[in-house]
């Protein structure tokens, strides 16, 4: 058990049981540690680097402590040693000549000590670094017996030498005692009176001093003031002892030189001189001799805190009470009368001691005002040997008393013991060594700062087990996260027989729960938050694990699909070429990793998943995201097994197929030096006006050019990008397995692939100018709108041909503006070199085009045009106004006409536009002839036609002759109409009217019928030219059969017919009495048959309407009218041609 508490003491078990746990927590908690996503400690080749840097460390940290520690010894040896020299060297002449061989012996004796001392403590702390105690006592008053009763182990003493060591300089009135737990000054009596050499002695101890007070941070730890029982038997009662003034002097000085408090401890030695003192503790064995005899006052740190001389009195009267409990166990115990006699005066010969104490205690340590008071510690009461003669005070004041001789005790006879010493400097002196150097104030600053310390340790040890609860609160959040992340990856297996859609959307899903819970482990390219650290983050590992999972699902599902879907495609695509030669090159890079290109492998993918997933860009972003991961810095793709027999069959293809499709088709996938942001758009490029254009193939104008038909590219594939293409697939002869080519078979595959390059951007820019058409107007306003735009100082025709030229001319050269139209002829005009070869079968074919932005300083083609569609444009919103204008507008024609000139698609563009602005005029002039046909028929027409008879067959309300005249009679209105409007535009010769040639109107055919049906109506009841209608005609009866008699009465026109015969008679419409038309009839009996008779001004009609008028021969027409059960029939002949009779225009009438 010793040995175990002596290694638990050793120098270095607590800085070897340090290490360890050092060591234990870089093992343990090591894989923890994180520098952002830097783990150093996650090998085990960095935890045994961590584990050897920090023996390193102690180790370097020990070797510069254990020099400093040696060096700052030695300096303190050093001039301890030399100090007398310059001691001596102050003193005069007398001095120095009369301590010189005593200095220099005493000197080598001293530097023997030390080289000891430094020996004995080479492991052990230094002896600057042990508590140093000063010793202070009048001669004789035991302060070596105490230390060398003390049971303390001194070095010097065990290599032969006294155990004390005489002083030299400063401390020649001193002996040095070296303990292996302090150092002790033992100052003699002359240190007290310094009366050898009073300024000497003095001049030096205050060096000593200066020097502890320089080297060490406690000069001193602690006074300890030897008072013995002799002297204070000796007090006679008067106040202040000399001793008493000597020791408080010496302790002022300490204090003034030391400029810090020191602890003073008073104990009072040669206590067996106490009569009885060797009896009433003769019971005691060597731990009860051990302990401490005395009191220690509390730390009273400033003047505002108690006195320890006010409770000193009271605490040594509970001395003397525990010392009177003892006496009836000790009388018990005692041997013989003259031992329990003995016993029983201790107590009241101790007591005989107070006042003398006291005295002192107040004298030395006590309050007064021209210093400050000793720090008294305690008071403690010992006995070093039992030397000397007991002295009885009690017998000795008898004796006095009555004038005789007192008898004196015996010496103690037993072996010398040392009574309340040990467990003193041990357990009371020793173990207070840190409470010295505390000025007043300081004290209360040291311990606020102790206090300030203990906060903001306690603070950040709380702040650090707080933010690791949090950071461990946070990370079970965020692994509740990562699992929230995971739940939303799909159960089950991936459809494979649901179509490749299917497939792809069902992977994807896992795709993005992985990434996304990875993501939450870790967020890319942010930091982790301190609030998730403090060694307990778990973001890095689960990001780690989920990534390992992403790349499995990856390798496990994208990677094989987009392997079966190139497969696919390569059976599909086996009469295409140009598609089946990137797309064999992606296939073979899927089962070779070490020839992967991610790019060419993420742009076939991307031209798959185009093809699966037309309408959905979202899809294909998120696979081609997650296909660049798998295939990013950090290969996680793994080797696929490839159909060997698809690879030869399209090797087979592909090596009859032509070299420079193939080139050619990598070439269009790759697209190399093709910024695809920098692709035109017509949205753009035409500005706010464009809106006059769209699409046939319905893209918007948003949609961007091809970027690979720009002025930008072709320069890029003509000054390198088609050669590094051909190079490229040259040393891609591992796609096709075929022999390399010379350099002038590489000199030709480059010419053919620049011949098929420059086709397709030809092509390109054809099929978008194809693609483009004006949008549809269907009035005259908007027709004259899309011109002005078109016409307009913006044009967005304009603005396309500029676009249209700047990447079709001039292709091998830069322009120096392109802002404009201007600008960019003008470059284009100032370079006169010649074009660039690559470049002139595109500007040949574009040329009719560009040439109409020529114009250098006069006004170009196209400002022409221009200036044609503006006056179109004003004729138009003329005609959308109602200004007079027709179809053969000189403005329309003009702009017809230059239509016909322009190169396509200019010219079908301004075909269309004239065309249809023609057709819009002419519906501008029918919608004129409308309203003046509307005008000229009046407000009334609809009032008289409407619903009357003879317009609506059946009708009981009739249109007055006047008011029919009125409309249709020669000079009517529907005449005057027809004179003035349709005069000179209308062809009456036909059947039906019909415009003559260019004088169509849109939407007036209405207009022409309506005007030929009134000219018939005049025709037929305006025979005569007259106006008031008349119609003449011949009535004749056929005889009858079972009729006598017959007669017809037609406004006061008569015809009668008797007995069978035929009757004939002319007439008109109306007649001389108009109003009646009245037929009666007889049978062959002569009864009368039912008479038929109408009224009014159209009876006559009404009458032939009720006979169902039939035609019978050229002119002839025949009414059967029923007269009860018999019928009549009248034939009637029109005199004229001219006739209402066979004619409807007047039930097909109605008004405008």
């Amino acid at each position: 058990m010793r040995f175990v508490l002596d290694l638990l003491r050793a120098r270095y078990t607590a800085d070897a049981a340090v290490l360890g746990l050092l060591a234990v927590l870089v093992w343990v908690g090591g894989p923890y540690l994180s520098v952002g996503r830097w783990q150093p400690l996650a090998s085990v080749a960095g935890r045994l680097l961590a584990v050897a840097v920090l023996l390193l460390a102690w180790l370097a940290w020990r070797s510069v402590r254990w020099r400093r520690d040696s060096a700052k010894q030695q300096r303190l040896a050093g001039e301890l040693v030399g100090q007398g020299a310059s001691a001596e060297d102050a003193s005069g002449n007398d001095s120095r000549a009369r301590a010189a061989q005593e200095q220099v012996r005493l000197r080598a004796r001293f530097a023997e000590a030390m080289a000891v001392l430094r020996r004995r403590r080479r492991n052990g702390p230094g002896l600057h670094v042990l508590p140093w105690y000063l010793l202070i006592g009048a001669p004789g008053s035991g302060k070596s017996t105490l230390l060398q009763s003390s049971g303390l182990e001194f070095p010097l003493k065990e290599h032969g030498n006294h155990a004390a060591l005489e002083g030299v300089g400063g401390t020649r009135n001193c002996d040095w005692w070296f303990a292996d737990q302090a150092v002790f000054l033992d100052s003699a009596g002359r240190y007290t009176t310094q009366d050898s050499d009073a300024v000497a002695d003095a001049g030096a101890w205050h060096g000593f001093l200066e020097l502890l007070r320089r080297h060490r941070r406690q000069p001193l730890n602690g006074v300890i003031v030897t008072v013995s029982v002799a002297d204070l038997l000796e007090y006679d009662g008067n106040a202040g002892t000399p001793q008493a003034r000597a020791v408080r002097h010496r302790l002022d000085e300490l204090v003034d030189k030391l400029r810090a408090r020191v602890p003073v401890y008073l104990v009072v030695t040669k206590c067996d001189l106490v009569s009885g003192f060797a009896e009433f503790f003769a019971d005691l064995d060597a731990a009860g001799r051990a302990q401490v005899w005395g009191m220690s006052f509390p730390q009273a740190h400033d003047a505002s805190e108690t006195d320890p001389l006010t409770v000193f009195p009271g605490e040594l009267e509970r001395v003397m009470e525990r010392i009177d409990q003892r006496v009836l166990e000790r009388l018990q115990r005692a041997r013989d009368a003259r031992e329990r006699a003995a016993v029983l005066s201790f107590p009241h010969q101790l007591r005989l001691l107070q006042p003398a104490l006291l005295d002192f205690v107040q004298t030395a340590f006590g309050r007064h005002g021209y210093a400050g008071q000793p720090w008294l510690r305690g008071v403690y009461l010992s006995s070093g040997t039992q030397q000397g003669h007991p002295v009885d005070r009690v017998i000795s004041a008898v004796a006095r008393h009555f004038g005789i001789t007192a008898a004196g005790l015996p010496p103690a006879v037993s072996a010398p013991r040392s009574y309340f010493l040990p467990r003193l400097l041990n357990d009371v002196v020793f173990a207070e060594a840190g409470l010295a150097g505390s000025q007043p104030g300081s004290a209360q600053r040291r311990r606020l700062l102790q206090l300030a310390c203990w906060a903001v340790l306690t603070a950040t040890t709380l702040g650090v087990l707080s933010g690791m609860a949090g950071s461990y609160a946070r990370n079970v959040r965020l692994i509740g996260e990562v699992r929230d992340a995971l739940d939303a990856y799909p159960a089950g297996p991936l459809p494979a027989d649901a179509g490749e859609a299917a497939f792809y959307a069902k992977a994807l899903q896992r795709f993005e729960a992985l990434a996304q819970a990875r993501d939450v482990a870790l967020p890319p390219d942010v930091s982790i938050p301190w609030s998730r650290r403090f060694g307990l983050h778990q973001g890095t590992a689960l990001a780690r694990d989920v990534q390992e999972a992403y790349l499995r699902d990856l390798n496990g599902a994208l990677l094989p699909a987009l392997a079966q879907s190139l497969r696919r495609k390569l059976a599909q695509s086996s009469n295409d070429p140009q598609r089946l030669y990137p797309l064999l090159k992606g296939y073979l890079m899927l089962g070779e990793p070490a020839r992967r290109d991610a790019m060419h492998l993420a742009t076939l993918a991307g031209t798959v998943w185009r093809q699966i997933f037309p309408e959905d860009a979202s899809v294909r972003a998120g696979l081609n995201r997650h296909l660049r991961a798998l295939l990013g810095p950090v290969d996680g793709a793994r080797a696929l097994p490839l159909d060997r027999q698809q690879i030869e069959q399209t090797r087979a293809s592909l090596r009859t197929a032509e070299l420079p499709s193939l080139v050619y088709g990598g070439l269009k996938l790759t697209q190399p030096g093709v910024d695809p942001a920098q692709a035109p758009r017509l949205d753009r490029r035409l500005g706010l006006l464009g809106d006059v254009f769209e699409r046939r193939s319905g893209l918007l104008l948003s949609a961007p050019l091809p970027p690979l038909f720009t002025r930008q590219a072709f320069q890029a594939q003509v000054g390198g990008g088609i050669a590094r293409g051909v190079q490229q697939f040259l040393a891609d002869d591992w796609v096709l397995g075929t022999a390399p080519l010379d350099p002038l078979a590489r000199s030709q595959l480059e010419r053919e692939v620049l011949a098929l390059y420059q086709r397709d951007y030809i092509a390109a820019w054809d099929s978008m100018l194809a693609d483009l058409v004006l949008r549809p107007v269907t009035q005259t306003g908007q027709a004259s709108a899309v011109a002005a735009k078109l016409g307009g100082p913006a044009s967005p025709l304009k603005a396309l041909l500029v676009l249209v030229r700047e990447h079709t001319h001039a292709l091998g050269r830069t322009p120096t503006a392109k802002a404009g139209a201007g600008a960019a002829a003008a470059a284009d005009t100032s370079v006169a070199a010649e074009p660039d070869a690559a470049a002139e079968p595109i500007e040949r074919h574009f040329e009719p085009l560009n040439r109409l932005l020529d114009g250098g300083s006069g006004a170009s083609a196209l400002d022409e045009t221009l200036a044609a569609l503006t006056q179109m444009s004003r004729t138009l919103l003329g005609a959308a106004a109602g200004v007079a204008a027709d179809q053969n507008d000189p403005a329309l024609l003009i702009a017809a006409q230059q239509a016909e000139q322009l190169p396509p698609p200019l010219g079908n563009w301004m075909a269309a536009l004239s065309g249809r602005g023609r057709e819009l005029t002419a519906g501008s002039a029918g919608e004129a002839l409308r309203n003046t046909q509307r005008q000229a028929a009046g407000r009334e027409c609809a009032l008289l036609v409407s619903g009357r008879f003879p317009f609506v067959p059946g009708s009981n309300n009739e249109i007055p002759l006047r008011d029919f005249a009125e409309l249709f009679a020669p000079g009517g209105r529907m005449d005057r109409f027809a004179q003035q409007a349709l005069l000179g535009k209308v062809d009456t010769s036909g059947p039906g009217w019909k415009w003559n040639a260019g004088m169509a109107a849109v939407g007036a055919d209405a207009v022409l019928a309506r005007a030929q049906l009134a000219d018939e109506i005049k025709q037929a009841f305006f025979a005569g030219g007259g106006a008031q209608p008349q119609v003449a005609f011949t009535v004749s009866i056929p005889p009858q059969a079972a009729i006598s008699r017959l007669l017809l009465e037609v406004d006061g026109q008569t015809l009668e017919v008797r007995d069978g015969a035929r009757a004939a008679q002319s007439m008109t419409w109306p007649g001389p009495t108009p109003g009646l038309v009245r037929l009666a009839a007889w049978d062959a009996s002569g009864q009368a048959l039912p008479v038929v008779e109408y009224r009014g001004p159209w009876a006559w009609f009404r009458v032939l309407q009720a006979g169902r008028l039939r035609r019978s021969g050229d002119l002839d027409y025949t009414a059967s009218l029923a007269l009860g059960s018999a019928t009549v029939r009248v034939d009637v002949q029109p005199t004229s041609l001219r006739h209402p009779f066979a004619t409807s225009a007047v039930q097909r009438f109605s008004c405008p």
